[in-house]
């Protein structure tokens, strides 16, 4: 399909079977995460399955403005432009809200919702430029319902999807959609590690979501919609 495509977290779990999904269809991508070994081994699962050349490698952290700022840039400065921008790297912390530290109730609002606040912040504009493209955020079914010793992680996770809607909302007519995918249970290290008793059997794959958001990406729901992720 030719399309440029940002996928944030994107060397492992969702990310990277995102990142493969789109590969497959003849994509472009600009992956990324924060350690640079993880990206290398990304790189090179990826650069298995097509073009190397079709695939931009950074090192940058979400959390931080310089460094989203400087991605984006890179990723313009390669292909041109972008089509597709999916906000998946995430992360949580399991403790009753009286046992969170501040440490990791920043952590975790800063990967997972700042981090695509930051993102759109800056493709929203060469979107807009364009006349056209796709944002999707990963939220979470956490991110409608909450659950005990989830508290940062159900609060990013509804903030999120609040964000999605009035990005939508400012981007109406402007031939940009946004959308929220939320998923289940998915077999990732972020579920395993966890802490909670989940038989691996029972939880969805990667892969799995990674078909819905690769179909959203289509661009044909109407904006600002939330899609749950269950089977």
């Amino acid at each position: 399909m030719d399309r440029i495509v940002m996928i944030t977290g994107s060397t492992r779990g969702i990310g990277f079977a995102t990142a493969t999904e789109f590969l497959k269809a003849g994509d472009q991508l600009a992956v990324f995460c924060r350690h640079s070994n993880h990206v290398e081994e990304a790189k090179r699962l990826l650069a298995a399955l097509g073009d190397q050349k079709g695939i931009l490698d950074q090192v940058g952290d979400v959390r931080k403005g310089a460094d989203v700022k400087r991605m984006v840039a890179q990723c313009l400065k390669r292909f041109g432009r972008i089509d597709i921008l999916i906000n998946n790297a995430g992360t949580g912390a399991l403790n009753p809200i009286e046992k969170t530290s501040e440490k990791e109730w920043d952590d975790v609002l800063d990967t997972n919702l700042k981090g695509p606040f930051l993102f759109m912040r800056q493709v929203i504009p060469i979107m807009k430029k364009q006349g056209k493209g796709v944002i999707i955020n990963v939220s979470s079914g956490l991110g409608v319902v909450g659950m005990a010793n989830l508290s940062a992680y159900c609060a990013s996770k509804f903030g999120v999807i609040g964000l999605t809607q009035v990005a939508a909302d400012e981007t109406a007519n402007s031939g940009i959609k946004v959308y929220a995918v939320l998923p289940g249970a998915v077999n990732t290290q972020l579920i395993r590690g966890s802490g909670f008793d989940l038989d691996p059997s029972q939880l969805m794959t990667p892969e799995h979501v990674a078909e819905k958001i690769f179909k959203l990406a289509e661009g044909e729901e109407k904006s600002g919609r939330s899609v749950e992720v269950y089977s």
